[in-house]
């Protein structure tokens, strides 16, 4: 009996220093927790898939920008000017038509132009199309590969999420448990010393006894464990 009291004893000093290792849960209730909404809101903004999700999917977009504009590359603007003589005739008629005569009058002239030209080959035309409708494909992949990724993380939260739930609770009921049989074996070992119970009943009592406390120290440990997957999923502390 001694030796299973003493293995007992042991291990709930080991779940004890495990529970003890980030804060003590006996008092920590799932109220204390951030909404289950907030939680996942936070894993989804720091996750770094779906940055690097993100930082792709702004890359292609502005490929695709690049892409609309090529076709300037093949724009081509003109502009001259020029300076010419030229030399006008008028024939002078006078009122009897019989006189007339013809003169000339030299002129200086000065002339601009300006132009817009287009060399754009058909098989770019047709090549660049494509290379729009791949890359908006993309686009398209990525949304709903966030998506997925998003859903992913909303799915894992709630997990764990559930799991410290769970894990608190089970602290609370064994709480009581350890309770109730702490006054069990208070009782017992009066009787005992009294010589008024056997010493088998004795036994059993005390190994109740333990026995609660390595659950309540199991639980601790389950509620420590899925608080710190909780904390590190969402990347900061989830308490309110």
């Amino acid at each position: 009996m001694k030796k299973v009291i003493y293995l007992l004893a042991l291990l709930l000093v080991q779940l004890t220093a495990v529970g003890q290792t980030e804060q003590d849960f006996s008092a920590l209730t799932i109220e204390q927790v951030k909404p289950i909404g907030e939680l996942i809101s936070l894993a989804v903004t720091r996750s770094p898939m779906l940055n690097a999700l993100a930082n792709d999917q702004a890359r292609t977009e502005e490929e695709i920008n690049i892409t609309k504009k090529n076709w300037m590359q093949h724009l081509a603007f003109t502009a001259g000017v020029g300076y010419g003589t030229g030399i006008t005739s008028d024939q002078l008629t006078g009122s009897n038509n019989a006189d007339s005569r013809l003169t000339y009058t030299t002129r200086q002239n000065m002339y601009y132009n300006i132009g817009v030209n287009i060399r754009l080959p058909f098989t770019e035309v047709a090549t660049r199309k494509s290379e729009l409708k791949i890359k908006k494909l993309e686009v398209e992949r990525i949304d709903y590969m966030k998506q997925e990724q998003k859903d992913l993380i909303r799915e894992e939260v709630i997990l764990r999420y559930k799991s410290l739930q769970f894990a608190l609770a089970s602290i609370e009921l064994q709480n009581e448990v350890v309770e109730t049989n702490d006054i069990a074996l208070q009782v017992a070992e009066s009787y005992f010393k009294a010589g008024k119970l056997p010493v088998e009943q004795y036994r059993m009592a005390v190994d109740a006894s333990y026995s609660a406390k390595l659950e309540l120290e199991k639980s601790k440990s389950e509620a420590w464990y899925a608080y710190r997957a909780l904390k590190e999923l969402v990347g900061q502390n989830i308490l309110k």
